[in-house]
């Protein structure tokens, strides 16, 4: 049987069953079509582990495949075959012995504690066109380095999904199509009032949180990169909106917030993830290694 007759019923597995998200599945489908024209064939019974292994050899080499590329590739295939196990269209996954090469243990990128400073400073001092230009950016940006949100997820905010009130922003189908409430600051809460406060004045009553300054669309992915990059230049701080999530990340543990508390508030799904903070947090050591009695 061809993998073609099967997409139909697979994607039905994968949307509604496992409840991937659209992207994912049609990221999946797009990896079976390349290993299938590279093998020349979509019969899923000959798309075996040799001719898996080799596919994955090849264009390691070709396109100089970083491991996490590779391991993405090979987590697809499974996925798929694992299915196809399943409804008995295969005898047995064959990706099941290939093993998955190690990641590199890299630390996240995040900023100090005086940059995170100079890019406040900066987006405030910035020659924006309009005031209210700069009221949305200051917004987004403290926004980013108080919550740790991810990019999309900020970008989807609605109106209602932030109340000033309670002081609570809820964070509807972040990764993994999971929801949490995350706190706002009291510093943020000012920066967002007067942001708010803005958008009344120039009668912006989108339902979007962020939106574009001649429109009531939500603002989008590459503008937000943009403006992010103008405050760079102006503060002379290099960074992108995921920096700005792991340095919230960094000083919230340097602040000494308990790791497990961190964890819901970033929305990882297991606390090892947040861990990895523990190794770029100096200021949190420093204090615990000052207090220690050694002699």
């Amino acid at each position: 049987m061809d993998y073609s007759d099967l997409l139909r019923g697979f994607k039905r597995y994968c949307l509604i069953e496992r409840g991937m998200t659209p992207r994912n599945y049609f990221y999946i489908v797009r990896c079976l079509k390349m290993l299938s024209n590279y093998s020349k064939t979509e019969n899923v019974k000959k798309l075996n582990e040799g001719v898996i292994r080799e596919f994955l050899s090849d264009m390691s080499q070709q396109r100089a495949w970083a491991p996490k590329t590779y391991r993405l590739y090979l987590q697809n295939f499974s996925s798929f075959f694992k299915w196809c196990l399943k409804i008995r269209a295969v005898e047995k996954n064959p990706c099941e012995k290939i093993e998955k090469p190690k990641l590199p243990k890299r630390l996240p990128r995040c900023l100090s504690k005086e940059q995170s400073l100079n890019i406040l400073s900066a987006v405030c001092w910035h020659p924006w066109r309009y005031s209210f230009e700069k009221a949305r950016n200051e917004a987004m940006i403290t926004m980013f380095l108080f919550t740790g949100l991810r990019l999309q997820e900020l970008l989807n905010l609605k109106i209602s999904d932030v109340n000033l009130e309670t002081c609570e922003m809820f964070v509807k189908e972040g990764k993994g199509r999971k929801d949490r409430i995350v706190p706002i600051h009291p510093r943020l809460a000012i920066v967002l009032r007067g942001y708010e406060q803005e958008c009344k004045k120039r009668n912006k009553f989108s339902m979007w949180y962020f939106t574009g300054i001649h429109s009531d669309k939500p603002l989008n992915a590459k503008a937000t990169r943009e403006i992010c990059r103008k405050v760079s230049v102006t503060s002379g701080v290099k960074f992108t909106p995921h920096m700005l999530r792991h340095t919230f990340a960094r000083l919230s543990i340097d602040a000494d917030l308990n790791l497990f508390k961190l964890k819901e508030i970033m929305g990882h799904s297991d606390v090892s993830t947040t861990q990895i903070y523990l190794s770029v947090s100096t200021e949190g050591i420093k204090r615990s290694f000052n207090n220690l009695s050694l002699i």
